[in-house]
Formats: C-alpha cells, structure tokens, sequence
C-alpha cells in the first residue's frame, strides 16, 4: 500500500511541476523590447569607452570566454573588467541581434553576429575588424533592469548553448 502511494505522490508532483512550468511567467520588464534597449545601451556604452556604464550590465557572475583563446575564460565580473577595461577604452563594437528567446524564468539567451572594431579610420574604414558568428549572451532580469552573465564569441560553445537554450 505504501508503495502505490508513493508512487500516485510522485507522479501527481512531476505532473502539477509540469503545469507550473508552464504556466510561469518572466518578471514585469523582461520582455523583448525592453532587453533590446539594454543590448543598444551595452553597445552605445562601450562605443563610449565608458568602462563604468558597460561594466554595470554584466552580473557578478558573469562568464565570458572569447573566440581568440577559448581556454581564457574569465568568471566573475572583476576578472572580466580587468581583462576587458582596456579592449572597452581602445575598440568600437557592433552587435547585430540575430535570434532573442525570453524564458519564463526572467533570463534571455541572445544569438548576435559579434564585430570588434579596431581604430583609427582611414577613409572611413576601420583599421582592422574581427567578426564572430555566432556569438552568444545570455541575460539575467534582476533589480528591474536586464544584465549580462554569460558571453562567448567561440563558435563552438554558441552554438552549444544556442541548442541547448532552443534558440538554434
């Protein structure tokens, strides 16, 4: 008897955790809309060579990892600050927003075509670029505002994330 009831208990609990999946909706303000106006913000900061403003988006937990050494994987914001400061202060940034998928849970994975910009111009070019596609963020809803706790511009790992996020 013991054990018809523990399993009826299990099933009933793993079919209701199903229906509050699914019935869970993100935070007020964690729409699309909302985390593309974060994204400009990032951009328009760090085309600004404002260190602060960009480094206030990214959560204290952030990993980023980039394409040209994927085994230089910075966690944590101040790891990420302290390598990136100067890259934010010397380079411009283009994100082309490629795929947004908003989770129920206020977290957002982002699919972007990545350019670093290297000046100075000449003739209206940049000195040299570096593309990344697919790169990839992932977004935290928190405090009211959206911010940044995961990049890579490693193709590999985007598209690993991309499939596993559904984003693909």
């Amino acid at each position: 008897m013991n054990t018809r009831r523990t399993v009826l208990v299990a099933s009933l609990g793993a079919a209701f955790g199903g229906w509050v999946g699914a019935w869970a909706q993100a935070p007020s303000g964690a729409t699309e809309e909302s985390l593309r106006g974060t994204i400009r913000q990032y951009v328009d900061a760090w085309n600004r060579h404002d260190v602060q403003a960009w480094a206030g988006m990214l959560t204290d937990d952030i990993w980023y990892t980039e394409a040209t050494d994927y085994y230089q994987r910075m966690k944590g914001r101040e790891a990420v600050i302290g390598f990136f400061k100067d890259v934010v202060m010397t380079t411009d940034l283009l994100w082309e927003i490629q795929k947004i998928r908003v989770m129920p849970d206020g977290t957002a994975t982002v699919v972007l075509r990545h350019v670093s910009l290297i000046p100075p111009k000449v003739d209206g070019k940049y000195k040299s670029t570096f593309e990344s596609v697919p790169s990839l963020s992932r977004w935290r809803h928190e405090n009211g505002a959206w911010h940044m706790f995961f990049f890579t511009s490693h193709k590999g790992t985007a598209l690993d994330a991309m499939k596993k996020d559904g984003v693909e």
